[in-house]
């Protein structure tokens, strides 16, 4: 999801005609794409960071 939001912010901004007025408003829908991209990789990578420190780890010898 955070690629397609990156990539449409990318595709937004090389078709936006900056001559016209509303350019703004490609400009605008652009970083709203990024930042709901990032902010989304930042919670992803926090729930992760939390999920592996809940898992108890095995630090018992293995006997052979």
């Amino acid at each position: 999801m955070c690629l397609v939001c990156i990539a449409f912010a990318s595709w937004v901004l090389k078709t936006a005609n900056p001559q016209v007025g509303d350019a703004w408003k490609a400009v605008l829908l652009a970083n709203v794409s990024a930042l709901s991209a990032i902010r989304y990789l930042r919670k992803y990578v926090k729930i992760e960071a939390a999920t592996s420190e809940k898992k108890p780890r095995d630090t018992t010898p293995s006997e052979s």
